[in-house]
């Protein structure tokens, strides 16, 4: 029997705009940005409400030799996608002045 998650990972390379899709960017180019990272994804999340784990030792499967992070959230009641979609917009608002 397959075990069912709680929680959802998310990688700073979701958003990396540098990257391509099947590199490790979740997210559309108009939604991504450079250089993202951790710290800038929980405040947001946090902005939200939505508690967070920051792991800032873990890597992403595909960029296992940079230590970039990743923030661990519990599921939420939309898909991953859609929100991470969200996140994107959100993050690239906050880069944006």
């Amino acid at each position: 029997m397959a075990r069912k998650r709680k929680t959802w990972v998310i990688y700073p390379e979701y958003f990396d705009r540098r990257l391509s899709r099947s590199q490790g960017r979740r997210v559309p180019v108009k939604y991504s940005v450079s250089d993202p990272n951790v710290e800038d994804i929980s405040v947001i999340l946090s902005s939200y409400g939505i508690p967070n784990r920051v792991e800032t030792s873990e890597h992403h499967p595909s960029t296992w030799y940079e230590r970039n992070g990743r923030i661990l959230i519990s599921k939420q009641n939309i898909p991953k996608q859609a929100f991470l979609v969200m996140m994107g917009e959100k993050l690239k608002n906050k880069r944006t002045p």
